[in-house]
């Protein structure tokens, strides 16, 4: 959907929009005009009865069965009358817009996995324009919402804030949208998963065990794909393996194609000789991207996104890939982004505290053992740093390094408040005994805004298995106590793979470095990398120590890393205002 505009003001309500889906109020007067997303990728369908007009775009399926759901007027009743009712019987890739012509009040309702990012912007005149891109309802030169630079600058994640310009909001996870007949736009939560498991300790140990993790998998890749056939990123770690299998249980394999890429210079990024054993056991085809554009080399253009992300540090890398991946026309990228978070990967300190408030009294000190053993701590040290996960707010708590580059000025105002859906979780009382379940909900749901900026590498888009509603909820319903040992994480996972392959890669004790790439783009870079971290928003407006910051960057080009986190989100905000400053014409194409 580029453009929704609902409860159009005055000037807009006979301009014409052409090729719009228009829903009318009793007395036939447009209440919105929705333009359908172009491309064929997706479905539309709207319609209007007596009591509603309603718009569906997408893919809806029952939990229950997984069966598609034809979109009508029951599926809009139920989605207006009780969204959370919707949200608990359904999931899909949908974005629904249902009007009440009596009482004049409009429902936005989204995949609360964030797979339809859905913004808007209250104007002046009471009208609410509603997007898929923020750039189709912001103006040319926007303004930035400095305190998420600056949460992004010290945490690596914006807050609460859901979009980093100003006059532009995005609906957030798990939420749904209520426009009055009059009056400012509203959300309210409507996601409220089932995180922790109603059976018994010997049912829950079974279902920790991975039986059925990796049908549930491979029902979600097969509603994600459709009938379009699939390029999968294949590392040969447990999320793209678990993938793999799970294509080829669907009988996909010998339609498939499973790509790996690696940095010729950086042997120890080398993980194709994994992926490549993976691809040859489930007979698929298999293909290998060299590609030799390091991290931080300017980019030919930057996307306009909503807020930072970190993946802006690697625009010509990615470009490079979607470059390889341009043969692909029908293919759909299969992405394994997700499942560390849902399924541990570091186990958090706070799991044997989860035990204990469970009831578990023997797991709870297994647990605290396993930890200990695991990080090589002592047991005091694991102790103390699960206590103190009872107040995270942040998806990595470790992120606020006090390495001297930042001023206070980046700390002032700082935002106390974390992801909406989060906060909204975590204010139940039995949560809030339960650090491990805190850390695992926020890692998770910072994954899932990830979808909302993450880069768009094949033409027909990219699908993410482990991020849909279905596996996530599974995820949340398993104890996570009972989702690693002293020796691995992610156990579930692993074994349900194990089970159905017999794959050694699943138990690998090597595994491919990423650190020594940014230290040689950096000393590729080096004067591109000054110019943008020295020269832009944050230096200008008093947020970093320029001097410390470009002997960061040059310990970093020798292989000092150890303000690297910071001299990455500083260069991931830069682009960021780099790629909307630089846009201007873009943003004309995008609202013709």
């Amino acid at each position: 959907m580029k453009l929704a505009r609902l409860r159009p003001g005055p000037a807009e309500r006979y301009v014409s929009f052409p090729g719009a889906v228009a829903l009318r109020g009793l007395d036939g007067q447009p209440v919105a005009r929705i333009r359908p997303e172009g491309g064929g990728n997706r479905q539309h369908t709207s319609g209007q009865s007596e009591l509603l007009a309603w718009y569906v775009s997408g893919r809806v399926y029952r939990k229950d069965d997984g069966h598609e759901v034809p979109p009508g007027l029951e599926l809009a009743r139920m989605a207006i009358e009780s969204p959370e009712r919707f949200v608990d019987q359904y999931w899909g890739h949908y974005r629904i817009i249902v009007h009440d012509r009596w009482c004049g009040a409009t429902l936005v309702l989204c995949d609360p996995c964030g797979h339809c990012p859905t913004y808007y912007r209250f104007c002046r005149d009471g009208a609410v324009h509603v997007a898929s891109d923020p750039a189709s309802i912001t103006d040319a030169s926007p303004t930035f919402d400095s305190n998420a630079l600056k949460s992004f600058l010290v945490h690596g994640d914006v807050g609460s804030v859901q979009c980093a310009l100003h006059d532009v909001e995005r609906l957030p996870l798990g939420h749904a949208l209520w426009i009055p007949e009059r009056g400012a736009p509203k959300t309210r939560v409507v996601w409220w998963p089932s995180w922790r498991s109603n059976k018994g300790a010997h049912e829950a140990g079974e279902v920790a065990s991975g039986n059925g993790l990796l049908g549930l998998l491979r029902r979600s890749a097969e509603r994600c794909l459709g009938d379009r056939p699939a390029v999968l990123e294949l590392s040969g770690g447990v999320e793209s393996t678990s993938l793999a299998l799970a294509l080829a249980e669907s009988g996909r394999a010998d339609t498939c194609t499973a790509v790996n890429h690696r940095d010729p210079a950086s042997p120890s990024s080398d993980e194709s000789h994994h992926a490549h054993s993976v691809a040859r056991h489930v007979r698929m085809a298999f293909e290998r991207f060299d590609i030799e554009h390091g991290a931080f080399s300017p980019p030919a253009t930057i996307p306009r996104l909503a807020r930072p992300a970190m993946h802006l540090c690697m625009l010509a890398q990615l470009d490079a890939v979607r470059e390889r991946l341009a043969s692909y026309q029908d293919h759909r990228l299969v992405n394994g982004h997700g499942g560390d978070a849902i399924f541990l990967a570091p186990p958090p300190d706070g799991a044997f505290l989860d035990a204990f408030a469970d009831g578990q009294w023997r797991r709870a000190f297994g647990a605290w053992r396993d930890l200990a053993v695991m990080q090589r701590l002592p047991l005091w040290w694991v102790m103390r740093c699960a206590f103190a996960q009872l107040r995270q707010r942040h998806a990595n708590p470790l992120a606020a390094q006090a390495d001297g580059l930042l001023t206070a000025a980046a700390r002032d105002n700082e935002l106390k408040r974390t992801e909406p859906l989060a906060q909204a979780w975590l204010a139940q009382w039995p949560l809030r005994l339960r650090p491990g379940k805190r850390a695992q909900i926020l890692g998770t749901l910072g994954n899932l805004r990830d979808i909302e900026v993450y880069p768009s590498l094949a033409p027909a888009g990219t699908v993410f298995p482990f991020l849909t509603q279905p596996v996530v909820e599974a995820g949340f319903a398993m104890p996570t106590y009972r989702l690693f040992n002293a020796i691995h994480n992610r156990l579930p996972l692993r074994r349900a793979a194990y089970l159905a392959s017999g794959l050694p890669n699943l138990w690998r004790r090597d595994k491919g470095m990423m650190t020594g790439i940014v230290g040689a783009g950096v000393a590729a870079n080096l004067a591109h990398v000054e110019e943008v971290c020295l020269e832009g928003y944050c230096a200008a407006s008093g947020w970093i120590d320029r001097d410390a910051c470009r002997r960061a960057i040059g310990r970093i080009a020798h292989h000092h890393l150890e303000s690297m986190a910071t001299i990455r989100r500083l260069y991931a905000v830069e682009m960021f205002v780099r790629g909307w400053r630089q846009g201007a014409g873009a943003h004309q194409e995008a609202t013709a």
